[in-house]
C-alpha cells in the first residue's frame, strides 16, 4: 500500500493528558532532542546542542458521525487550535510541566476541524493517526468535504472503515504533501520528529 491521503471532519472530544504534550526539538532537524551522557543530543542527526526550542506533540481522540480515532497533532496543527507556539506555553509553565495543563486541555477540547491524515501501510498498525494539515476556516472545509469526504453510509460504516472509501490523492509520498489549498486555508505540513525522512528546518 502506498502512502494515501485522507481528510477527516471531526470533533476533538477528548485529550491524553498522560504523556508530554511537547518535545525539545533539535535546531538542526526538528527531531527530539534526548540526554545522553549528561548532553543533549538529537539522535537523529547526531548533533550535540543548546536548545530551547519546545514543539507540540498532541494526542487526540476525534469523533466524527460514526466513530471515533486518535490523531496524533504535530506542532504546525497544534498551534493552530492553540493560537499560540509551544515555546510560550512552556515558558509559562515551566520546562518541567510537560503534562498538559488543564487550561491548555480545555482550548483544544470541543474543537472542529478537517483533519489531513497521510496513511501507510505501517501506519495502520500505529496506535494513532499522524495529521499533516488542519483547517478549520468552514468555507475551505465545505470545498474538501466535497471532493475527499467518504461516500460510504456514516450509519454503517466506522470511521475507520470509512477511510477504506476515501478517495486516494497520489499526491502523498513519505509524509510530504503537496495540496492545491490557498496558503492562508490550512496550516504547513506536519511532520513526525521521528521519521526517517530529513527535512530543512522551517520557521
Amino acid at each position: 500500500m502506498q502512502d494515501a491521503v485522507y481528510w477527516i471532519e471531526g470533533t476533538i472530544i477528548s485529550v491524553e493528558r498522560n504523556r508530554e504534550f511537547c518535545y525539545l526539538a533539535c535546531r538542526v532537524c526538528d527531531k527530539k532532542v534526548e540526554e545522553v551522557d549528561g548532553k543533549k543530543r538529537c539522535l537523529y542527526c547526531g548533533e550535540y546542542t543548546f536548545s530551547n526550542i519546545y514543539r507540540y506533540n498532541i494526542e487526540v481522540m476525534v469523533a466524527d458521525e460514526s466513530d471515533t480515532a486518535k490523531l496524533i497533532l504535530w506542532n504546525k496543527a497544534s498551534e493552530k487550535l492553540l493560537g499560540e507556539p509551544a515555546q510560550d506555553v512552556v515558558a509559562l509553565y515551566g520546562d518541567t510541566a510537560r503534562i498538559m495543563p488543564d487550561d491548555i486541555a480545555e482550548k483544544i477540547v470541543g474543537k472542529e476541524g478537517l483533519f489531513e491524515l497521510v496513511v501507510s501501510s505501517e501506519g495502520l498498525h500505529i496506535d494513532g493517526f499522524n495529521v499533516s494539515r488542519l483547517t478549520t476556516d468552514n468555507e475551505i472545509k465545505d470545498v474538501y468535504i466535497m471532493r475527499y469526504y467518504p461516500v460510504a453510509n456514516p450509519d454503517e460504516d466506522s470511521f475507520l472503515e470509512t477511510l477504506e472509501y476515501v478517495e486516494v490523492d497520489d499526491r502523498a509520498s513519505n509524509n510530504n504533501v503537496q495540496t492545491s489549498a490557498p496558503k492562508d486555508a490550512a496550516t504547513e505540513v506536519d511532520s513526525d520528529p521521528t521519521h526517517a525522512s530529513k527535512r530543512q528546518k522551517k520557521e
